[in-house]
C-alpha cells in the first residue's frame, strides 16, 4: 500500500502548501486523509465480501448497475492515466540529472524512458512486482528519511508562519491525488490472500498512517527550507540546497520510486482491464500505456495543475462511487454473511457531498 500510493503526488505538496501556508495544509492533509481511510475501509468492506475477484469497476458494476460501472471504468482509467502521465513528467526530471551529463539528450527523452521502463514492469505482473515492492519500500522509506535529515539544517523557520487563505482550495487536488490509493484495495487482498484477508483493514490503518506522518514531515521540512520558492516538483528547488552528493541519492532514489509507483498503478489498470472487461493481456497492457505516453507528446506536462484536476475530479468521481457501492452493499444480502464495518450513513454522505463539492469547483475553476 505504501509503495503504491507514495509517489510523485508528494512531490508536489510542498508547493501546494507554499501557495496557502503550512498550517492550512497540514489541517487539510489530517482531514482528507483521515476522509481517505474511511473511504479505504468501505470500499476493503466491499472487496472482501463481493462476489468474484474483480477490481473497483467491476465492483460499482456488481452493486450499481453496468451504467455507473462504465462511469467508474471512464473515472478510474481518466485517474490512472494522468497519473502515469505525471511520473513520466516528474520521472524525466530525475532520469536526465543522472545520465544526461554521461549521455545528453533531453529531459523528454528520458520521460519516455521512464515510460519504456516502466511499461516492461507492468508487463511481468503482480508477483514481480509484490517480490519488487518490499525493496522499493524500503529504498522510498530511506529516501524520505536522507532528505528530511539532509534539509533540516537548511530550514528557515519563518517559512512555516506563511499564511495564504485566499488559495486554500489548491492542496486539495493535490492530497486526493497523493493519497487516494482506492486501487490497489483487491490488489492488497490477493497478496494477503484469503487466509490473511480479515487483516486487509488493518493493513489500510497501518499504512495510510506511515503515508500520513511521512507526508507531514517531508512537506514541513521541505517548505521549511525553500519557502515560497517551493517549485512544482519540490526537488527542482530543493536540490541545489543539498550540494551534489546529495542530489545525486536524492535523484537515484526518486527514479527507484517513479518506477514502483508507476508499475502498481499500470498493474492496477492492467488488472481492471482483464478481470472486469475481460480484455486480453496484451492488448490490456498496449490499452494501459499508450494513453499516458500520447498526452505526454501531446504537451500535458505542468504537474500541478495535472495532479490537481485529476485528484479532484477523477478521484473525487471514484470516490462518490466507492461511497455509493458500500451503501448498497449494507442493504444487500451479501452483507448478512459477516459483520459490516458500521460507518455512520450521515459520514458516508457528507464524504460524498465533499468529493461532489471538490469535483465541481475544479471543473469551474477550469473553465472559467
Amino acid at each position: 500500500m505504501i509503495g503504491s500510493i507514495v509517489g510523485v503526488g508528494v512531490f508536489g505538496l510542498p508547493y501546494a502548501f507554499a501557495q496557502t501556508g503550512l498550517g492550512i495544509g497540514l489541517l487539510e492533509l489530517l482531514l482528507i486523509g483521515v476522509l481517505l481511510i474511511c473511504l479505504q475501509l468501505m470500499f476493503a468492506e466491499v472487496v472482501i465480501q463481493g462476489n468474484g475477484d474483480h477490481r473497483l469497476v467491476g465492483y460499482v458494476r456488481q452493486f450499481l448497475g453496468k451504467g455507473w460501472g462504465s462511469v467508474a471504468m471512464f473515472a478510474m482509467a481518466c485517474s490512472v492515466w494522468g497519473a502515469m502521465t505525471a511520473y513520466m513528467i516528474v520521472g524525466g526530471k530525475f532520469f536526465s540529472f543522472l545520465l544526461s551529463p554521461i549521455f545528453g539528450g533531453s529531459e523528454s527523452l528520458y520521460a519516455l524512458l521512464v515510460a519504456l521502463i516502466a511499461g516492461w514492469l507492468i508487463y511481468c505482473g503482480l508477483g514481480f512486482a509484490s517480490k519488487l515492492e518490499t525493496t522499493i519500500v524500503v529504498t522510498l522509506i530511506f529516501l524520505f528519511i536522507f532528505i528530511i535529515l539532509a534539509s533540516i539544517p537548511h530550514i528557515q523557520v519563518m517559512n512555516w508562519f506563511i499564511y495564504r487563505p485566499e488559495h486554500v482550495f489548491v492542496p486539495y487536488g493535490v492530497l486526493l491525488f497523493s493519497m487516494a490509493g482506492l486501487g490497489v484495495v483487491p490488489e492488497m487482498r490477493d497478496v494477503l490472500g484469503q487466509k490473511h484477508e480479515r487483516k486487509l483493514g488493518h493493513a489500510i490503518l497501518i499504512g495510510m498512517s506511515v503515508i500520513m506522518v511521512l507526508y507531514i514531515v517531508f512537506a514541513t521540512v521541505v517548505f521549511g527550507v525553500t519557502g515560497l520558492q517551493t517549485t512544482q516538483a519540490a526537488f527542482d528547488g530543493l536540490l541545489p540546497v543539498l550540494g551534489v552528493t546529495a542530489e545525486i541519492v536524492a535523484s537515484l532514489l526518486g527514479a527507484l520510486t517513479i518506477l514502483s509507483i508507476f508499475m502498481i498503478v499500470g498493474i492496477q489498470l492492467k488488472h481492471t482491464f482483464v478481470y472486469d472487461y475481460h480484455v486480453s493481456k496484451k492488448t490490456a497492457w498496449f490499452a494501459v500505456m499508450i494513453v499516458p505516453i500520447v498526452l505526454y507528446l501531446l504537451g500535458v506536462r505542468e504537474l500541478i495543475g495535472l495532479i490537481g484536476f485529476v485528484g479532484s475530479v477523477f478521484t473525487g468521481m471514484l470516490g462518490i462511487l466507492t461511497v455509493m457501492t458500500y451503501l448498497t452493499l449494507r442493504k444487500s444480502p451479501t452483507c448478512n454473511r459477516h459483520a459490516c464495518i458500521l460507518f455512520p450513513i450521515p459520514l458516508a454522505w457528507v464524504i460524498m457531498g465533499l468529493f461532489a463539492g471538490g469535483t465541481l469547483l475544479q471543473i469551474i475553476k477550469v473553465i472559467y
